[in-house]
């Protein structure tokens, strides 16, 4: 049987769970936004920074099993769909 503490730990772990994953997912599509409203405006360095924020979030929804939820979001704004797995391009020979 259940004690009120293990309820309550139980609640509060889904409380906590489901804040992540609308944390994650806003965080996402904040930087969405970022990238689609400050596209060439930004220097390399700002770019650079955009692009790593709108990717560590995405990351973070496919973590929290939200993935299709996060791809969605990056389509409503715009963007190519984030390559899973390493940069070819920036592999040591």
């Amino acid at each position: 049987m259940s004690t009120n503490r293990e309820i309550n730990r139980h609640r509060m772990s889904v409380i906590t769970q489901r804040a992540q994953i609308e944390l994650a997912v806003e965080r996402l599509s904040r930087f969405a936004e970022l990238q689609r409203t400050y596209a060439g405006q930004l220097n390399e360095i700002g770019e650079r920074l955009v692009q790593s924020s709108l990717f560590t979030a995405y990351c973070d929804c496919r973590a929290l099993g939200v993935g299709k939820r996060a791809d969605q979001i990056l389509a409503n704004h715009g963007i190519a769909p984030v390559e899973h797995g390493r940069d070819r391009e920036r592999e040591p020979a």
